[in-house]
């Protein structure tokens, strides 16, 4: 009797141990759950079919499950109430949350899914017309903007006071397309995808870029940092095999590699002969003696991401505080010195005063410069806060590009120009204009271009492009590169 109710009870207890060992394992995997929330943002979060999909939700998705993070995907009501929520936790994330110098504390970050350009647009028969200056553009008589979006909050910090605030980018949309706002402030790609089909070709035109945002995972603060970092590589090994431009565009057809975030943010400017583009539209390419060293570096390191080609101003914001970010080519100065990882030289430059030789000006001094008429030079670049630091009161500093600062002495609008003598001398040629027309004057000083990375871009990786660099020194390709572009020009 005792051998068969032994034999009885046995198997009842292993089902029971079963049972207890399974509801432990449910309960541990509910416990380390991710609610991870996105708002209705097309095409990068929507309902479709009564499925939550979208290129942000789809890569998230994709990501969780290859780093084997359990995770709920579902659409939350307002954006105020996600955030709030992914703010205070636990085991949370929310979707499509652009990075910002302003967020970057309130939560953990994997990213980037995806990456969105913010404009202000307006009506092509409002007569706007393009703005390439964000003073210009504060003087457009109202701009519709969703209240705590980031689209509006740069603006705000940017000192726009002419913004009409909605609860809801539908809201918005319907202000301006029924004329009540003579512009709004969107992401380009949600704005075309909200608009029906063949309204923003016929009716609408961008008025001024003004963000770069690449959109991120934000969890909560109290999710463990090794399954953050999971999904963080999950993330890049999804770039690296194109995982994330297939998801693209099943949203985007027509959708190329230049519109995917890379491991890296890559940002320049236009400024030749170090970084400019060719083409347009989706054949944009990176060009120049600083791009052709870069791309150098990252084939040997074995992944070359793509160059973002924008403002000074932008590219420059965005590498104050972006992680993986890098920008340039870069004047290092002790301004600067500390805002960045540095990894160069990469070029040498000296900022010189240039008139026209018609004009028999004669620059000697830094006051024989103070005392002209008017200086041009490219917003916000070096030449233009050096001018600054010395207290110059005649800046005309109204250029977004070196090409148009050196128009500007061509065609008479100012009496110099303060440029770097490599650049001019790379504008005149490409412009066909005579040597002799164009006087050097003066030399205020000296500089060495770099790559700045961002502060937030781990060492490791400022140290492994340092290295590349160095080696691409001793085996003779970077005076390869060097020479093709100026030959006869000590390297730096």
């Amino acid at each position: 009797m005792k051998k068969k109710a032994y034999s009885m009870i046995c198997p009842l207890l292993l089902v029971g141990m079963l049972f207890v060992l399974s509801s432990c394992n449910k309960d541990e995997k509910d416990k380390n759950k991710i609610t991870v929330a996105g708002i209705d943002f097309i095409p990068n979060c929507f309902v479709d079919s009564g499925e939550v999909v979208g290129i942000d939700v789809d890569i998230a998705a994709t990501a969780m499950q290859n780093a084997g993070i359990t995770n709920e995907i579902s659409l939350a009501e307002s954006w105020d109430m996600a955030y709030n929520a992914t703010l205070t936790g636990p085991n949370r994330a929310l979707l499509t949350v652009g990075y910002s110098a302003d967020r970057k504390d309130l939560f953990k970050w994997a990213g980037p899914t995806s990456q969105g350009m913010y404009y202000l647009f307006a009506k092509k028969k409002s007569g706007i017309g393009l703005l390439n200056s964000i003073d210009a553009s504060k003087e457009i008589a109202s701009i519709a903007v969703v209240r705590n979006w980031l689209e509006t909050t740069t603006l705000e910090n940017l000192g726009f006071h002419n913004l009409v605030y909605y609860d809801s980018f539908n809201d918005a949309l319907n202000a301006f397309m029924n004329d009540q706002v003579k512009s709004i402030a969107s992401d380009l790609g949600h704005l075309i995808k909200k608009l029906p089909t063949g309204y923003y070709a016929q009716e609408v035109e961008p008025l001024t870029r003004y963000l770069t945002v690449f959109y991120y995972i934000a969890f909560s603060k109290d999710v463990d940092d090794a399954v953050v970092q999971k999904c963080q590589t999950a993330i890049e090994n999804m770039i690296k095999d194109r995982t994330t431009l297939s998801i693209m565009q099943k949203y985007i057809a027509s959708v190329t590699s230049q519109y995917i975030p890379g491991t890296i943010q890559l940002f320049t400017e236009v400024s030749p002969p170090f970084n400019y583009y060719s083409g347009t539209g989706a054949s944009v390419k990176a060009e120049g003696s600083s791009t052709e060293i870069i791309n150098e570096i990252q084939r040997r390191i074995g992944f070359v991401d793509k160059i973002n080609i924008t403002t000074w101003t932008d590219a420059y914001a965005t590498a104050l505080y972006l992680p993986n970010c890098a920008l340039f080519s870069t004047a290092r100065n002790e301004a600067r010195e500390n805002l960045f990882q540095w990894v160069g030289p990469i070029s040498v430059q000296r900022a010189c005063f240039y008139t026209l030789t018609s004009s028999g000006i004669s620059i000697l001094t830094l006051e024989q410069a103070k005392a002209l008429r008017s200086i041009a030079t490219p917003k916000d670049w070096h030449t233009h806060n050096f001018l600054k630091s010395n207290n110059f009161q005649n800046i005309v500093a109204t250029s977004i590009t070196p090409i148009d600062a050196f128009e500007q002495l061509l065609h008479g609008e100012v009496e110099a120009l303060f440029l770097s003598d490599v650049a001019v001398k790379w504008l005149a040629n490409s412009t066909n204009t005579l040597s002799s027309a164009i006087t050097e004057q003066m030399e205020a000083y000296s500089y060495n271009n770099y790559i700045a990375f961002s502060i937030t871009t781990p060492s490791s990786l400022v140290q492994q492009w340092q290295s590349t660099l160095d080696a691409m020194r001793a085996d003779g390709k970077f005076g390869e590169i060097w020479n093709k572009w100026f030959d006869g020009i000590q390297m730096p």
